[in-house]
């Protein structure tokens, strides 16, 4: 009975390990959706999940998404690169937070109109180099960051 306890505690804290590690979008006033069609206030939250410190995090924008406004970070400069249109379609933010820390990116984005789920794409970069993908790909296990539209 101990023993199936232990393997049932080390499973949770596995999962919520995994869960923590994750970046995410999310909005200010509910977190998890938005509305069609309208512009909202969101965050891309970052946490170092590697033990070591992240240096580098690059969003790129989701398809349909215009991004109006971009908060500056203290501590983390970025550039932006746009399309054809001037229409921004990723930032890349340069700057530090040590391992155990988490940083959150505000931004301000028209969402498109219908009943959708718009997924970003997130590339976290760590101080030894390695770049960590959270944008649907295998590599990143399928995660990636995603706003619902109503």
């Amino acid at each position: 009975m101990k023993i199936k306890l232990l393997f049932s505690a080390l499973a949770l804290s596995a999962l919520m390990m995994d869960a923590q590690a994750h970046v995410t979008i999310r909005n200010y006033s509910n977190g998890v959706d938005s509305i069609s069609g309208k512009s909202d206030h969101f965050r891309l939250n970052v946490p170092t999940n590697r033990g070591k410190a992240v240096t580098g995090v690059k969003m790129v924008v989701a398809e349909g998404v215009k991004l109006l406004f971009i908060h500056p970070v203290p501590g983390w400069t970025y550039k932006t690169e746009k399309d054809a249109e001037g229409n921004i379609v990723s930032i890349t933010y340069k700057g530090r937070m040590e391992a155990g820390e988490f940083t959150s990116f505000p931004f301000i984005a028209l969402n498109p109109k219908g009943d959708v789920s718009v997924k970003y794409k997130a590339y976290v970069t760590y101080a030894d180099g390695v770049v960590v993908p959270f944008d649907g790909s295998e590599e990143a296990k399928g995660y990636q960051p995603t706003i619902h539209l109503k």
